[in-house]
């Protein structure tokens, strides 16, 4: 016979956070098997080994992209339902999510009933956001002059954060500008250095800190 308990695992750096959600799920009339990870090597090494039905990822975890371990741990997530949680709750991001194939991209202040009912959704049901209207405007809008002004970024390395966000590589971006791979990596790093910044997560946040998007 087939167990109906849910297998769940929740990568979140903040223990707080996790613990709290834990507990909440836990009080539900469902039945799950949760496990909860602060770091996420520790989460990766897990999944790699064991299967999950359900797949709970932060963006920003011990200074690590979300997307960046989802995208490492694709191939062990094939039946895993994939569920953003974040704080960080822009139209740039959930795009982002639907496009890679993610389940569901919700903000932290969801409530536990909105939560669960996406737990309990069938893994192949559409993607789901509780953001009442989706605002899809252009990920490639304008980043605004004054900040673009502040910190001295040029016109080629406003295009390459753009592309950085929507999760490129620097071999996609190399071919998309028609120029070296070498050079997008130049770039890269003169972008860290004059936004104080060391990845691409850290550059989400200062996007989002800073209202690079108008």
């Amino acid at each position: 016979m087939l167990s109906l308990v849910k297998k769940i695992v929740i990568c979140d750096d903040h223990i707080l956070f996790s613990s709290g959600l834990t507990e909440l799920l836990k009080k539900s009339a469902n039945e799950y098997d949760i496990i909860s990870f602060k770091d996420s090597e520790s989460c990766k090494s897990h999944l790699q080994k064991h299967d999950a039905d359900i797949f709970i990822c932060d963006l920003n975890i011990d200074n690590i992209d979300g997307f960046v371990l989802i995208y490492e741990l694709k191939k062990d997530l094939n039946n895993t339902k994939i569920i953003i949680l974040t704080a960080y709750y822009e139209d740039f991001l959930i795009q982002k999510a639907e496009k890679a194939g993610i389940n569901a991209f919700l903000k932290k202040e969801t409530e536990a009933k909105e939560l669960i009912e996406v737990i309990e959704m069938p893994v192949n049901a559409p993607f789901y956001t509780n953001k009442a209207v989706k605002r899809f405007n252009n990920l490639f809008q304008e980043i605004d002059v004054t900040v673009a002004g502040k910190f001295k970024l040029s016109a080629q390395e406003k295009h390459i954060i753009r592309l950085i966000i929507a999760g490129k590589s620097s071999k996609e971006i190399a071919g998309e500008l028609f120029i070296s791979k070498t050079t997008v990596d130049t770039h890269r790093r003169n972008i860290h250095r004059k936004l104080e910044i060391g990845n691409s997560a850290s550059l989400i946040k200062f996007a989002n800190e800073n209202n690079l998007f108008s």
